[in-house]
């Protein structure tokens, strides 16, 4: 098992499939999680009650992970988020209202208590 030795570095950059769309119109979300940090091999024994821990440190780059994160939306309620899951790991989104909507991915970073990454915005113009 590995417990995280240092603090990581999460990176979260964030795609769609257009600038640009009508109202009503739908939008895939893309994201690309980069992640790195320094992770101890350490025996079972040695684990302290509470601990994280995992049995394999996360891989450095996950393509897609636009299903997994949280997104803060503003204007708030000008996106309704599709509920199907996306057998690439996208995010399928209808724009609700016209003007500019910044969409900004959210994670948690796994094994550090309370620490969330936010990633590079998208802007989509919704006409």
């Amino acid at each position: 098992m590995y417990v995280l030795d240092a603090p990581q570095t999460v990176q979260l950059t964030a795609t769609a499939s257009a600038p640009k769309v009508k109202q009503g119109e739908t939008v895939v979300l893309h994201v690309e999680q980069r992640t790195t940090g320094q992770w101890k091999q350490i025996p079972r024994s040695q684990l302290t009650q509470g601990q994280c821990w995992v049995y394999r440190p996360p891989v450095e780059l996950e393509p897609e992970v636009a299903h997994s994160v949280q997104w803060e939306v503003v204007p708030e309620n000008s996106v309704e988020f599709h509920q199907e899951y996306q057998l690439d790991k996208s995010r399928v989104a209808t724009m609700l209202t016209p003007g500019k909507v910044t969409l900004t991915p959210i994670s948690k970073v796994k094994c550090e208590e309370g620490r969330t990454v936010y990633g590079t915005p998208v802007e989509i113009e919704v006409e």
